[in-house]
């Protein structure tokens, strides 16, 4: 029976040829179908039958629905305005202000790309959907294979093997065949097209989140760090300043957050020539107005945090932005429930809006007025030759600093047996309830609880010894301590130049004389003070200075001639900022002032009794050529810097004493920011009232021929009426001045033009 039924499975008609073979036995039948060219005919015929198969009514139907599709999306892609409008309402609802379908269909896409941040994500998955599905029709309707099976070819085509077009398993011989492979081939380049989109969305997403860290969006996880809010020119100064401050202790964190771009921060700070000193800084860009912001850089674990002032606008509107940033750390501490532990420093630009900054921050508050501190140190150095370069030594962390510590053992000494118990330090005053109280009577005793303020190399590299032996025999001369009127010349135009005269007032004696030469008008310059005073309710009359206005070019030698040069008995030349707007401008002009009067005085130094050779002039440091000028025409030259490059134009030419603004500024505020105590130092020091910075003569202090040791200068010193303190020396011949010594007990010959350092009332 099996036999008989292989046999007529073969039996067809035209069959040439029949085989049927049994083994032996009675095993099953193998049945042969011959054949040679009637079996490539039989297999023409099997490929038409399959073509029959595959153009099933079913997918032929899903064949044309694909087909109508793709035509009725490139209709609607082509002639999108032309469309019906019953057919532009299902599109997209229709517009009152007549609008093109075309343009509300682009609106509508961009308004969802720009709100929507998965969009081109979304348009992704949406778009291979879409070609998923028409392939895998397309290809049910080509080929036998099931729909389900087309989609998962196609899904494969489109994401995963872009070759299976090359799997087609029909020939090109059939229509199935061709149809299929063109199909795999569309949807080959459909896949590549999804690829590249993807590849397009994973490098955007990528490049944005590198973008994010270059632009400084993450947040900052450092806590105990410096934060510092704004950016002016006084920044890196200060980076340097507290880089300096934190190299003792292997450095420390700085983190800044300003509206500048993250990558010009950080540009500027690698083209900044200073030594780090193992401080890490870490640049941010942001807002310091937002709270959002100063969470990012987590304001509330910040140790200190400084706010600079903004350059851009004037300076009561530089203030006012302060102000708001102070509010918003306010506003910090108390979403945070006290969290904002350290104190906040503020660059102010104008001495009225100070106490508003310090009524809203409170405690936690300390203020810096950078013009104010400058007056008053020009004031100063002015009056008195080598006492900037004395300042710019003790200001910042690269020499001695200002340490304030409790001694228990020191309690119920006086002041004067504390000053040579510290071979390491000078002790300047005593921190008793929040307050300094410098230089000190004779009879004030350290109480407990107070704190020694003392001028020292750092924190821990001083300590209380025993008292040193003193040579009681020693006994200073007497000094003559009348003060004769000075004749000084203001050269430039300040905002606050009201506060400046008012404070030479307080400092000169009667009969002394002021010139302020700049380029506003006589008048204008009148007016501007009297404003000025009447604003700060002063009276319209100088107690002990005669004001003369002139006005002429800072640059013109004619003009300055027209000056009673033989008269001055110093010169301050101010960063003009009537005409000239960046720092370098400024310093330009005013190193251009410089020259002029330093050549006149030259000239009239030609017929003085003393004059200084060039050559000599040459040789020496500015310090001994302002003593030099000084002697002879009585005639100091002081100028206002902003750049630290045109100090270097300045120290190197020797030409004159010189304040650097920016930088005394930055290291005060750094200091600050390091020990807010620093700031009732300096504001002690700067005050016409109470004691400040002096630079004696040695022989006010030392007999002739005595060889007393640094102690006994200081005992002396104290010995005074009122009493001094001995801060350090200058030798004759010398750059630079000496604070603090070491060997303090040794005996030393001192030469008679040998200058020191004293912190004295007058």
């Amino acid at each position: 029976m099996g036999q008989e039924l292989a046999a007529r499975a073969c039996l067809e008609p035209g069959d040439e040829s029949l085989e049927v073979a049994a083994p032996d036995g009675g095993g099953e039948a193998v049945a042969s179908c011959g054949g040679g060219d009637d079996n490539e005919g039989g297999d023409d015929g099997g490929g038409d039958d399959d073509d029959e198969e595959t153009f099933t009514p079913a997918r032929l139907g899903a064949l044309a629905l694909a087909i109508v599709a793709l035509a009725f999306a490139a209709y609607c892609y082509a002639f999108l305005d032309d469309l019906p409008p019953w057919l532009q309402r299902c599109i997209l609802a229709g517009d009152d202000a007549g609008h093109p379908l075309s343009k509300r269909v682009a609106y509508e896409l961009d308004c969802w790309f720009s709100s929507n941040p998965y969009s081109k994500v979304l348009a992704l998955l949406y778009v291979s959907i879409a070609l998923v599905l028409v392939g895998g029709g397309l290809l049910y309707g080509v080929s036998a294979t099931g729909f389900g099976d087309a989609v998962w070819e196609t899904l494969a085509g489109v994401g995963i093997d872009w070759t299976f077009a090359s799997d087609a398993e029909k020939p090109f011989s059939s229509a199935s065949g061709l149809l299929t492979r063109l199909v795999a081939i569309a949807s080959s380049l459909g896949g590549m097209f999804i690829t590249a989109l993807l590849l397009g969305i994973v490098s955007d997403a990528v490049g944005d989140y590198v973008d994010d860290l270059r632009k400084g969006k993450s947040d900052v996880l450092e806590h105990g760090h410096t934060l510092i809010l704004g950016w002016n020119d006084k920044v890196l100064a200060v980076v340097e300043q507290i880089s300096n401050a934190n190299e003792s202790e292997g450095g420390g964190v700085v983190v800044i957050l300003c509206e500048k771009d993250k990558e010009e921060q950080e540009a500027e700070i690698d083209d900044f020539d200073y030594d780090d000193a193992g401080t890490t800084v870490i640049c941010r860009q942001g807002n310091p107005l937002l709270v959002g912001d100063l969470r990012k850089v987590n304001a509330g674990g910040a140790r200190s945090t400084i706010v600079l002032a903004d350059e851009a606008g004037t300076p009561d509107q530089a203030d006012a932005r302060s102000l708001r940033i102070v509010l918003s750390l306010v506003g910090l501490r108390e979403a945070a429930n006290g969290g904002l532990g350290g104190h906040v420093v503020v660059e102010m630009q104008d001495v009225d809006n100070e106490p508003l900054v310090r009524m809203v921050g409170g405690e936690s508050v300390e203020t810096v007025v950078a013009h104010d501190v400058i007056g008053r140190l020009m004031i100063q150095c002015a009056r008195q030759p080598g006492l900037a370069e004395v300042w710019g030594s003790m200001l910042g962390f690269e020499g001695c600093e200002f340490y304030v510590k409790a001694w228990p053992e020191l309690v119920g000494a006086t002041f004067d047996e504390c000053c040579v118990r510290f071979p390491d330090a000078v002790p300047l005053g005593i921190f008793r309830n929040g307050d300094v109280l410098l230089n000190p009577g004779r009879s004030a005793t350290v109480e407990a609880g107070d704190g020694l303020v003392v001028l020292a190399e750092d924190d821990d590299s001083y300590e209380a010894a025993p008292a040193a032996a003193l040579r009681s025999s020693l006994s200073a001369p007497p000094v003559d301590g009348d003060q004769a009127p000075e004749c000084v010349l203001f050269c430039g135009w300040r905002r606050d130049l009201d506060d400046i005269v008012q404070l030479l007032d307080d400092f000169v004696v009667p009969g002394s004389e002021l010139y302020l030469f700049n380029q506003v008008p006589v008048d204008e310059q009148r007016d501007r003070l009297l404003e000025a005073r009447a604003q700060r309710k002063r009276p319209p009359e100088l107690r002990n200075l005669a004001v003369h206005h002139s006005c002429g070019n800072l640059c013109s030698r004619r003009d300055l001639e027209r000056l009673p040069m033989g008269e001055f008995t110093s010169c301050i030349i101010l960063a003009n900022e009537t005409v000239e707007e960046t720092s370098t401008d400024r310093d330009s002009q005013a190193l251009a002032t410089l020259l002029l009067l330093r050549d006149i005085q030259t000239q009239r130094l030609k017929d003085a009794p003393r004059p200084p050779s060039p050559s000599s002039a040459a040789r020496h440091n500015s310090c001994v050529w302002a003593e030099e000028i000084k002697a002879t025409c009585k005639c100091v030259v002081l100028s206002e810097i902003l750049d630290s490059r045109t100090q270097h134009l300045i120290s190197d030419a020797g030409i004159s004493d010189y304040v650097l603004s920016n930088e005394l500024v930055s290291m005060t505020l750094a200091m600050v920011a390091e020990d807010r105590t620093v700031n009732l130092i300096v504001k002690h020091l700067f005050e016409e009232e109470g004691s400040e910075l002096y630079i004696r003569n040695i022989a006010d202090y030392v007999e002739p021929g005595d060889d007393p040791s640094f102690f006994d200068v200081m005992a002396l010193a104290r010995r005074k009426d009122p009493p001094e303190i001995a801060v350090g020396y200058r030798a004759a011949g010398e750059d630079h001045a000496v604070l603090n010594p070491p060997d303090k007990h040794e005996p030393r010959q001192w030469h008679p033009d040998d200058r020191l350092v004293v912190l004295a009332e007058d």
